[in-house]
Parts: structure tokens; sequence; C-alpha cells
């Protein structure tokens, strides 16, 4: 009676196994990043340091407003 049911415990362990082992992989549903959102890079030059400094403003600017809407569709 023992074995009965541990096999029956087992074959109902392999079914569930082979059903999520069987399943195609969930895909993302975040949208990759565009190439406008492109992270300015950081200056060799201390001369370069204004720019940087309203470049990645700029970054987070956009960054933000297109996070808004994404979250809150039109």
């Amino acid at each position: 009676m023992r074995i009965l049911l541990l096999l029956i415990v087992l074959a109902i362990i392999g079914l569930t196994l082979a059903r999520w082992l069987g399943q195609p992989p969930r895909t993302a549903s975040v949208p990759p990043e565009t190439a406008a959102t492109a992270v300015p890079a950081v200056p060799a030059r201390p001369q370069e340091l204004k720019k940087f400094e309203q470049d990645l403003n700029r970054f987070m600017q956009d960054a933000a407003t297109q996070r808004s809407h994404q979250t809150d569709p039109p």
C-alpha cells in the first residue's frame, strides 16, 4: 500500500515537472531602451565638465518624461 501511494505521488510530481519544464520562456514586459536615451559619456578633460552636466540633466529629464509616458498612457 505504501509503495502504491509513493508511486502515485512520484507520478504527480513527475507530471507537474514535465509541464513546468515544457513551457516556453516568458517574454520580458519591459521594452528595450531606444538610442534616443543614450547615457552621456564621462568627460576626460575638466573643460568638458559643464557640457557633461548639461547632458546629464537633459538625460535625466528625458528619462523621467519617458517613464511617465509609459506609466500614464494618454
